[in-house]
């Protein structure tokens, strides 16, 4: 049963990283600025802390399609809104992207 409920939460965290690949493109950074400071942001680092490549092929994340996707203005805008975890986030997404 656990592995069922691990298998949801996959594909829901998958969803939203792909989701918000889509948002980055296509929304001004003061926007997704407002609406991250809605999130915790201490809750939004163990998540990220969490992705590991074991996490990212359970998720079935296309890591090569999601690099394309990201252009060095996009890699610049989630380093503005990362403000001060701007190093932390940029060694995940470098370290992620590298397996």
């Amino acid at each position: 049963m656990a592995n069922l409920f691990d298998k949801i939460e996959n594909k829901i965290t998958a969803g939203k990283i792909e989701q918000g690949v889509e948002k980055l493109k296509n929304t001004p950074v003061e926007e997704l600025s407002k609406q991250l400071e809605k999130v915790n942001r201490e809750e939004l680092r163990k998540k990220i802390d969490e992705l590991d490549a074991e996490k990212i092929k359970e998720m079935k994340l296309d890591v090569e399609e999601i690099k394309k996707k990201l252009t060095p203005a996009d890699m610049e805008k989630i380093k503005k809104l990362a403000g001060k975890d701007a190093d932390l986030i940029m060694k995940k997404i470098n370290e992620l992207s590298k397996k």
